[in-house]
């Protein structure tokens, strides 16, 4: 009966503990809240059944106690009343066990953060309503009891959550200082922005890696996204974006870090886009030699867009200024059709046309600095204005458009060689300017050409090839060694071996050469070069008999044998040739 009669006593003091406020006042002298979830309807829970003990802001630590019934260890269950968007911090520090174990009840809504530092637990949560939390605590190991302390606090939230509580930014104004809070915390601000403008908003903190989140919206309340905002400058939190629309605009930043971190947030007025980026508001450029591109991009997708009219059979060119930068190094000049499109500088037109350079920031800010160069009219369209050149020339010219070609004369001297070399993607090729479908230089296969002519004459030179830069060079060799006609052919005073060098793939040599009635063999050096024998007219040729490989003269006497090239011409070609008499 004795023990019976005890365990009464202890029953009802325990349900007199439960049902009370603990130490303290209580809010609004109303202790009483409806039973915990967990207990639902069971009136057999024990210290489950009672009813939680309500607590409001700010609950100075108290002491509570974890205690058995039937063997099993109870938990403690408190009502927090909460004002919805604000944060808390329920303290629990152990003294007759290890540690607390703080749960709260359980919402998708809840945005929540534990912290531990030794027997001291801190849950910090923001209230998503105001009708409270509840909250259990259980001591640990599982099956512990004791004492514990706890209090309820609200933490300070210095900047709102939401656009109705936000604090205002100024642009041009010095920043302003926030925390964002350890656990979870929001907090955002508001500022005016101008359609057209380009804004930047920025906090700065010693953040942890990869925080806070953040978040832009417009006036109309909708998020701004990644197509029409980027990272601000510095690598620190923040937007920078183009107003698509006059008002005011939002930014938060949130995040559930350990600890706090102090920072402070600005916003400034970049002002208006210094260049459009279509072809309506590009930047015209006023005609001249030499024309200055200057500008800003202000965001990493930016376009500056200039326009220029570019005058028929000009070639322009673009100069960086400012070669460390990318943007400004990767500049072309466009034309908006299918004959050019972006093509590397310089670049011409056979027309009058309006040409644009984009200067695109491909990621990259800054500031840049180009220069437009207009390289002067075309060099030579044909005969009628070739351009004429004197002794050894090395020049540079520009193949500005599609089917572009230049044209220079050269006053050649008779029987000269001239070396001839066009570097770069183009070719070059030598014409006769009395009659230009006969080229000089039609038979050669290498970069370099040779050219000569039998008498003194004017010489077209034609460069074509793809839309490039090239360098012409031209020089006098020097004389050739022998004459290219059988009036003038050279005699070797009875000997029957010659040598020389086809110098162009037009050159011919002539000699004289005495020979015997009789076959006479053929030795020579040359497989590129071919010889012909003629009888004393220069015109008709002296019988070949193949059986014994032998020329077979009808008569002594002059006989004239004539150098020439055989098939294509790979450059000067040394050659010496004997006639064996058998």
């Amino acid at each position: 009966m004795a023990s019976r009669s005890v365990r009464a006593i202890c029953l009802l003091l325990l349900a007199l503990m439960a049902s009370s406020c603990s130490s303290g006042p209580c809010e609004d002298s109303k202790c009483h809240v409806p039973t915990p979830a967990p207990c639902g309807n069971d009136r057999d829970c024990g210290w489950h059944g009672f009813p939680a003990e309500p607590l409001a802001v700010p609950t100075l630590p108290r002491t509570g106690e974890i205690i058995t019934l039937d063997g099993v260890a109870q938990y403690r269950a408190f009502a927090l009343k909460t004002v919805s968007g604000r944060i808390y911090t329920f303290t629990c520090t152990a003294e007759g066990f290890e540690a607390c174990q703080v749960t709260l009840e359980e919402s998708p809504s809840f945005s929540r953060f534990v912290e531990q530092e030794g027997r001291t637990t801190r849950v910090h949560f923001r209230a998503p309503y105001d009708w409270g939390v509840q909250v259990f605590v259980t001591a640990l190991p599982e099956g512990s009891t004791g004492t514990f302390q706890y209090s309820f606090s609200e933490r300070e939230d210095d900047h709102g959550l939401d656009v109705a509580e936000a604090t205002r930014l100024t642009p041009g104004a010095p920043p302003v200082q926030g925390l964002l809070q350890a656990g979870p915390d929001k907090d955002t601000f508001v500022f005016d922005a101008t359609q057209g403008r380009i804004h930047e908003v920025r906090c700065a903190g010693a953040f942890p890696p990869g925080t806070p989140s953040t978040r832009l919206t417009g006036p109309d309340g909708r998020e701004l996204d990644g197509n029409h905002t980027e990272s601000a400058s510095g690598l620190v939190p923040g937007r920078r974006f183009v107003a698509r629309a006059t008002g005011r605009h939002a930014f938060s930043l949130s995040s559930a870090n350990p600890t706090a971190t102090p920072y402070a947030c600005s916003v400034e007025d970049l002002g208006l886009d210094d260049h459009g980026g279509s072809t309506d508001t590009a930047t015209a450029l006023p005609e001249g030699d030499s024309v200055p591109l200057e500008g800003t991009l202000e965001l990493n997708s930016d376009l500056d867009l200039f326009s220029f009219l570019a005058r028929a059979g000009h070639t322009y060119a673009l100069r960086c200024d400012t070669p460390t930068f990318a943007p400004c190094r990767d500049a072309r000049i466009y034309a908006p059709w299918d004959e050019i499109r972006e093509q590397p500088t310089p670049v011409g037109v056979a027309r009058d046309a309006w040409l644009q350079v984009p200067v695109a920031a491909r990621g990259q800010r800054g500031a840049y600095a180009l220069t437009l160069l207009d390289l002067g009219a075309d060099q030579g369209t044909g005969a009628q204005d070739a351009v004429p050149l004197s002794g050894d020339v090395s020049l540079t010219g520009y193949l500005s458009h599609p089917g572009d070609e230049d044209f220079f004369r050269l006053d050649a001297v008779a029987g000269h060689v001239y070396r001839l070399e066009a570097e770069g993607a183009a070719s070059v090729e030598a014409l006769l300017l009395a009659t230009p479908d006969a080229s000089l230089t039609r038979n050669d296969i290498t970069k370099v050409h040779h050219f000569l002519v039998d008498a003194d004459a004017a010489v077209l030179l034609r460069v074509s090839g793809p839309r490039a830069q090239y360098r012409l060079d031209v020089r006098d060799v020097g004389r050739d060694d022998h004459a290219g006609t059988p009036s003038d052919a050279t005699d070797p005073g009875g000997a029957l071996s010659v040598t020389g060098v086809l110098n162009a793939s037009t050159d011919v040599d002539w000699f004289a050469l005495t020979l015997e009635a009789r076959p006479h063999a053929l030795s020579r050096t040359s497989v590129d070069t071919k010889f012909v024998l003629f009888e004393a007219d220069g015109v008709t040729p002296v019988p070949w008999d193949t059986a014994s490989g032998t020329w077979v003269p009808r008569a002594a006497g002059r006989h004239l044998l004539r150098a020439d090239m055989f098939g294509r011409f790979q450059g000067p070609d040394a050659y010496r040739i004997e006639l064996l008499p058998r």
